[in-house]
């Protein structure tokens, strides 16, 4: 089967690298990503996944982790 790109993927993330396959048929008929399934129809619509689905060998990096925020210094105390 050809993969299929999630049209939410591929219209708000140009800047964010390569759009995520689809895997779900939404109740519109459209076929979404995990995420975009979840934010256009929330968790408690059922998961129809799309017919012959597979996924890709390729798959993306994960997110690079953060660095730890840095700690404020303590408050000198003033002496009276």
């Amino acid at each position: 089967m050809s993969e299929i790109l999630c049209p939410d993927c591929e219209v708000r993330q140009a800047n964010l690298g390569d759009p995520s396959f689809a895997r779900w048929i939404g109740p519109d008929g459209g076929k979404y990503c995990s995420l975009h399934f979840i934010q256009r129809f929330g968790h408690g619509e059922p998961l129809v996944r799309i017919e012959g689905y597979e996924p890709p060998e390729k798959r993306k990096a994960p997110a690079p982790k953060k660095a730890p925020a840095a700690k404020p210094k303590p408050k000198s105390e003033v002496s009276a």
